[in-house]
């Protein structure tokens, strides 16, 4: 194998996190799929199902976790493509929460009027942003589940409105400050920050033992780069639950923050056990591993994420060119150019994506030779 000049950190560029933004793509998994020891929360805490109740739409675009809850509550809203998973429009429709061009492609086809995201926002990240930069849709419904657009001029939705979804939960302090923490954390997701620590206030006043509220406090602290305060939060939580999952993400994150890059891969590591093919810790792992100059550990993380993308017919360039740099970064040439060639095929690759991976590839077939 020829040897070349590596790239170091400064190279990489955040495609999927969006640069120093600390929404957390790690922590957001604090929506109830990666929740702890916990007794079963209730149907309308644990489901999408004021969501459903408010929805209607001639066309409707939504992300893949919302599919299995329209098959169950509103049918009728889905075509015949929506109801088979594996037809192009439902492929395309999951691929679109990770690529803004590929949700524009789809919206000029099917020309939308309504947007549901359901479940962790961090997945759906990049669309969210984007929608967020655009301004051509509205916010118009949010609740501890789920986000609503609408199409611009729309009534947008207003802080003041979670007051009627919250007065369904009062007869349980506890559910009632775990409905408000949830929905801070799509609150921060749409960064509605000072709301969202408005009702975080409110929901520790409820009930200072829901695990919710302080894993989501340490959330909002750490998008603020207050990392005492943050961690003081996250200990709070596990002080309650020393296995609960968005605590200890919280804190991985913290220490990823602040460089403690050892600590920050024990708890991933940790994480991961409880989610093995979780996108979104895998991906943090191999983030930590770069860190930690662990470029093997990196590149085999990075291979599972592909194959996982690709199972799941998610894109898979992004990763290829984090995968090429990791390779570069071991001075691998050839397999750092296979990667960012591939990558380059991807004929939905964002531009700056494709700048970027032209730029490095040109550069290891000059300094190798290849």
């Amino acid at each position: 194998m020829r040897r070349f000049f590596a790239f170091n950190s400064a190279d990489r560029k955040p495609f999927f996190i969006a640069g120093t933004l600390l929404f957390l793509a790690i922590v957001a998994v604090a929506f109830l799929s990666l929740r702890g020891k916990k007794a079963p929360p209730s149907r309308e805490l644990s489901t999408p199902v004021f969501a459903l109740n408010v929805l209607g739409s001639h066309s409707l675009y939504f992300n893949g976790p919302a599919r299995p809850w329209l098959l169950a509550g509103k049918p009728d809203l889905l075509t015949a493509e929506d109801k088979d998973e594996k037809s192009e429009r439902s492929r395309a429709f999951a691929q679109a929460v990770q690529s803004p061009p590929l949700f524009r492609q789809l919206d000029r086809r099917y020309r939308f009027d309504t947007l549901l995201i359901v479940g962790d926002p961090s997945q759906s990240r990049p669309l969210l942003e984007h929608l967020m930069e655009t301004r051509d849709w509205v916010l118009v419904y949010l609740d501890h589940t789920s986000l609503i657009f609408k199409r611009s001029p729309a009534p947008a939705w207003d802080p003041r409105q979670l007051q009627e979804l919250r007065a369904k939960f009062a007869a349980s302090k506890n559910e009632e400050a775990t409905f408000l923490a949830q929905a801070a954390i799509k609150m921060l997701a749409m960064r509605l920050s000072q709301p969202a620590k408005e009702i975080l206030d409110e929901a520790e006043k409820l009930d200072p033992k829901a695990i919710d509220v302080w894993s989501a406090l340490a959330i909002y602290r750490t998008n603020r780069g207050e990392w005492a305060l943050a961690m003081a939060n996250a200990d709070r939580a596990l002080a309650l639950d020393k296995d609960f999952l968005p605590a200890l993400a919280a804190k991985t994150q913290i220490y990823y923050s602040t460089h403690r890059f050892d600590e920050a891969l024990t708890l991933c590591t940790r994480l991961l056990a409880a989610r093995p093919d979780d996108p979104g810790l895998l991906f943090y792992k191999a983030k930590i591993a770069h860190e930690r100059h662990a470029y093997k550990d990196e590149v085999a993380v990075l291979q599972k994420l592909i194959a996982l993308a690709e199972a799941e017919s998610r894109p898979s360039s992004g990763y290829r060119i984090y995968l090429g740099q990791a390779h570069a970064a071991q001075s691998e040439a050839e397999p750092a150019i296979e990667q960012f060639s591939r990558a380059l095929k991807d004929p939905d690759l964002p531009k700056e994506q494709r700048e970027f991976a032209a730029e490095l590839l040109a550069q290891i077939k000059k300094r190798s030779g290849l």
